[in-house]
């Protein structure tokens, strides 16, 4: 397994280009939820503490114009990370991804972001500084990808680490719960993870496990980190069919080519 600096990142790009696609169109197709009487209602989210304070109420009025643009930017943004042929153009593709997504989820949306909102800001700010750099002196480009690897790592496993620590998920009522939710539940996989006590504490062991398991990825053999990769990747496809997050996918899976290249690297070394 060998993978190329530019590989890695045009691959990381293009992965995020597809969430940012796909979140774009979705929020585009929810605007009504940041209307007036929706579930992100500008007037509730500015004076529940929108850091921004008197200058957001001043866009009140223009709020639902102001996303619009924003999210076509983003959009645009998604499809230029797509398209565009090679790392050059993709450094110009990134500060427009970073920008659109923290206007929109901070300065019109205050709230309602995930794990994989903050995954691909952390991706694209990065990229915006490390691709455009790493143009003059590679070495900026190779730490930018290293550090998205790290990231990815450590979030992982920072996660592995929170369940373990929690006697809910160690005994698997914290996954019962959550699956038993309207907001994240499926119905039919709440009832079965209900009636089976044993299969909800092998879920929570499993995904314990393998996040956990991320505190390792740098310096696992080549074959054990892909196996890690695919199983994390079946994660998120289950997830995304039981609870709807299928951002996560995609956000987290934009990764792992930053993971490899950060492993590769540091075998290299040892």
């Amino acid at each position: 397994m060998s993978i190329s600096l530019e590989v890695a990142s045009l691959a990381c790009s293009r992965i995020a280009g597809v969430w940012v696609v796909i979140s774009s169109t979705e929020r585009l197709a929810a605007l009504r939820e940041v209307r007036p009487g929706g579930i992100y209602d500008p007037r509730v989210n500015i004076t529940a503490g929108s850091p921004l304070g008197a200058p957001a109420r001043m866009l009140l009025k223009k709020t639902d114009t102001l996303h619009r643009v924003l999210l076509v930017m983003r959009l645009m943004a998604g499809l230029a990370l797509l398209l565009s042929p090679a790392v050059i153009l993709l450094a110009g593709a990134w500060p427009v991804v970073a920008l659109a997504t923290l206007l929109a989820g901070r300065l019109v949306v205050y709230g309602g972001d995930d794990g994989s909102d903050q995954m691909l800001t952390i991706m694209s700010l990065t990229f915006a500084v490390a691709l455009p750099l790493g143009l003059v002196d590679e070495r900026i480009a190779r730490a930018g990808v290293y550090f998205i690897g790290a990231q990815a790592c450590l979030a992982y496993s920072a996660a592995g680490i929170a369940k373990l620590l929690s006697p809910d998920w160690r005994s698997g009522v914290a996954i019962r719960g959550i699956l038993s939710t309207r907001t994240y539940g499926l119905k039919r996989v709440a009832v079965t993870v209900q009636r089976y006590p044993a299969l909800a504490l092998t879920l929570a062991v499993a995904t314990v496990a393998f996040e956990s398991t991320f505190l390792l990825a740098p310096v696992l053999p080549s074959v054990a980190l892909l196996v890690l990769l695919a199983v994390a990747a079946m994660f998120h496809v289950s997830t995304a069919v039981a609870m709807g997050l299928n951002g996560f996918f995609w956000s987290f899976v934009a990764t792992y080519p930053a993971v490899i290249f950060l492993n590769e690297s540091v075998g290299a070394l040892l």
